[in-house]
């Protein structure tokens, strides 16, 4: 019987009858019906044995009433069984299937961009501007090199300061309602209100459509309409801020944003964004094409997976830079002298939950740089960056816990200074590669050889309720392996001498691995076994994952034609037998 996460992994469904994605119908038919006959719970007589085959008959009736549905099998295949758990419309059964997989990819995007959005957006914002451009200016003039540091340091000082919160409320599924209060207590400026609360109203008139009306209830009493629609392809948004009492005076600044992809099977969009102001009749517009990409540089002594727990509660990779997402970006902006072509290119990888950011713009009046870095957590985040461009050098520091965010903008000079900016890159970079090198990658093996000491402990275990499951499988397939072995013995077919399931024998995973021999013998059929590579071998009956989420091998030593194989087969291969380069000779 397969534990949660095992359930929780694609193509089990699959696995449980021991067929490829590929499977016709009729090939998922006839395997249900042979396996139903192996498990049904009224042909055992033994209590113990009877509980078990009723939980695996259960499993093989889920498998066959997903993939015997065409569009439930559409699903699964795509979403895997996160998709199972969503109700759809009746009405996109009906639609073909290319149609359904265009909303399946869709589903997917807006699914994933909402959990990072409900993970990323921060309830309260502190920002603290600081000018220490003194500790890096030229003409200071005091006697003693200690005096005059004193005054550098005297002369740093508050630039801005401001505090934001805002809070949400959801009145019904289409429509919630927030308020957002922003202060400046430290601004000296008598033109600019020392305060700004504001409120907002969204409504969502359809999957597609929404609006977004927000008003400032101190003067200037500013108000914002935005609409957005999208689609499985496009997205089209407007914006409008206006004050009621002057709109004769000063027209709305609109925006007016469209966005595209680009390919039918890429993620790449372009952008088109048009902003017109009373400042530029004539408007500004921006250009922008870019695209994600994932890598992934696993080795077969790796273990990568997206989620953080897996990085503190699996074994986790030894680097922590096996898999992620990269993503570049180029644009161009009309804006009359400021405008500029743009770049920028990303990185995150998922194990360390690390994204690096570098970016440049180039323009007609300036010229600017921005390198940054951004480590998220589950309660906290902390993000470092240098930008360089014509106003100066500046370093940001961002730290974010719970629903809580400050901003700590520092500007170390005014002046386009690239030493300073290298310097300043150069000392946090070398900070984070000793760390890395020093705590987190000693940590990381430390941890792989705590997962596997549980592992062990669990494995051993004589009351674990999952080997006792597993072991009364077995059981049942006992006489299907019999019947089996002795046909292809009376006719010098392929017969299972020894098979054995675990991760790579290894000092860290030594004592891991799972008897599997009755199990592939029962899979055995007319002289051949065949397991796919997509298959996850520990849904198949019999079968038990001894150490979850660490790559495995399955080694087997068989007789065909009676002479002696032997084979070993990582997980992404499929499992052929019999094949002429396992002769031993």
């Amino acid at each position: 019987m397969a534990s949660l996460e095992l359930k929780e992994e694609k193509n089990y469904l699959y696995a449980v009858l021991n067929l490829p994605t590929t499977a016709s119908p009729s090939e998922i038919r006839e395997r249900y019906k042979a396996l139903s006959m192996v498990f049904h719970p009224d042909k055992q007589q033994d209590l113990h044995v009877k509980e078990a085959a009723t939980k695996e008959f259960l499993e093989i009736q889920k498998a066959y009433e997903v993939l015997s549905d065409p569009f439930l099998r559409e699903v699964y295949d795509f979403l895997g069984p996160e998709g199972l758990n969503k109700t759809w419309p009746a009405e996109l059964r009906s639609k073909d299937s290319e149609e359904i997989k265009a909303v399946l990819r869709q589903w997917k995007i807006d699914h994933s961009n909402e959990i990072l959005k409900k993970l990323l957006q921060p309830r309260g914002i502190i920002t603290c501007a600081v000018n220490a451009s003194s500790l890096f200016a030229e003409g200071y003039d005091h006697s003693g090199s200690f005096s005059n540091f004193v005054n550098r340091l005297n002369d740093i000082s508050l630039s801005s300061f401001s505090v934001r919160h805002g809070i949400l409320k959801t009145l019904n599924p289409r429509t919630s309602i927030g308020v957002t209060s922003e202060v400046h207590p430290g601004s000296r400026d008598v033109f600019s209100p020392r305060g700004i609360l504001t409120g907002a109203l969204r409504h969502q008139f359809s999957p597609h459509l929404a609006l977004e009306l927000t008003a400032a209830y101190l003067k200037p009493h500013i108000i914002t309409a935005k609409t957005t629609y999208t689609d499985h392809e496009n997205a089209v948004a407007v914006r409008a801020n206006f004050i009621p009492a002057l709109w004769y005076l000063f027209p709305p600044v609109t925006t007016i944003a469209f966005t595209r992809r680009l390919f039918r099977n890429s993620l790449t969009q372009g952008s088109a964004v048009w902003t017109y102001s009373p400042e530029w009749p004539g408007g500004s517009l921006e250009l922008n094409v870019s695209s994600p990409t994932e890598f992934d540089f696993t080795s077969i002594d790796d273990y990568v997976d997206a989620t953080e727990s897996s990085i503190f509660g699996g074994p986790g990779s030894i680097s922590g830079f096996a898999t992620g997402v990269g993503k570049w970006s180029c644009g161009l902006t009309l804006a009359g002298q400021y405008s500029c072509i743009k770049a920028q290119f990303s990185l995150f990888f998922r194990e360390l939950s690390l994204r690096l950011k570098a970016s440049a713009e180039v323009g007609i009046k300036h010229i600017g740089y921005i390198i940054s870095a951004k480590w998220i957590g589950q309660k906290c985040a902390f993000g470092t960056g240098v930008g360089l461009t014509n106003e100066g050098v500046i370093l940001k520091l961002q730290i974010k816990y719970l629903e809580q965010k400050w901003i700590l903008p520092i500007t170390l000079t005014p002046e386009h200074d690239l030493n300073l900016a290298l310097y300043t890159i150069l000392v946090p970079s070398t900070v984070v590669v000793v760390g890395y090198h020093l705590f987190l990658k000693p940590r990381r093996r430390a941890q792989r050889t705590r997962y596997f000491e549980d592992a062990r402990r669990v494995l051993n275990d004589e009351k674990s309720e999952l080997k006792r499951e597993i072991e009364n499988s077995t059981l049942l397939l006992q006489d299907v392996a019999r019947r089996h072995m002795d046909a292809e013995r009376s006719r010098g077919g392929l017969v299972i001498l020894e098979a054995v399931y675990g991760p790579s024998p290894d000092k860290e995973a030594a004592g891991l691995d799972v008897n599997v021999t009755t199990s592939l013998q029962a899979l055995v059929h007319n002289g051949q076994l065949y397991i796919s590579s997509r298959t996850p071998k520990p849904a198949i009956q019999g079968f038990l994952d001894p150490v979850p989420s660490v790559p495995k091998t399955l080694r087997v030593r068989y007789m065909f034609r009676d002479r002696v194989h032997y084979a070993e087969i990582p997980d992404l291969l499929p499992v052929i037998l019999p094949l002429k380069d396992h002769l031993v000779i």
